[in-house]
């Protein structure tokens, strides 16, 4: 997207009028981002909101995808807000020490966490993958998400 080029996000946006639960807007949001059906995902529940740089809050949805990783990348086609999608193992997120914070100042004191998604590790429809760095909203959920996960 113009406000975002060359980071990762999951797919995502704003909720509408008549969307009353995030579920309601991640699954709208899944469809038309991928043009996969509703039939390929199952939302599981939410995780405590983020807030951006910009102190928009994001209610992230976790899911879980019914179809292989295989069939999700044969099928799934751009709406235009995305150039490239990616999968990485969570083995490899949820190692802590593949984990790197710095801080951000603004309207207070935070932690940004980073990832860096090695190249061999990522599963991609393009062919010169490259390394990524997950940071910023995106790492935050998954960082969040991982409290939970080893928290139980």
């Amino acid at each position: 997207m113009p406000t975002h080029g060359g980071q990762i996000a999951f797919f995502g946006g704003h909720k509408k009028a008549h969307e009353e639960h995030p579920f309601d807007v991640a699954l709208r949001e899944y469809t038309e981002e991928t043009q996969l059906s509703l039939d390929t995902i199952d939302c599981l529940g939410y995780l405590p909101p983020v807030m951006t740089a910009r102190m928009q809050p994001i209610i992230p949805v976790v899911a879980r995808l019914k179809i292989s990783t295989e069939q999700f990348f044969s099928e799934i086609k751009s709406n235009g807000e995305w150039d490239e999608s990616l999968a990485y193992p969570w083995e490899q997120l949820k190692n802590e020490n593949g984990w790197e914070y710095g801080w951000r100042h603004s309207y207070s004191k935070s932690a940004v966490m980073f990832h860096v998604l090695k190249s061999s590790q990522v599963v991609s429809l393009e062919q010169n993958v490259k390394d990524h760095i997950l940071w910023g909203a995106t790492a935050q959920m998954i960082w969040n998400f991982m409290k939970l996960y080893f928290n139980k």
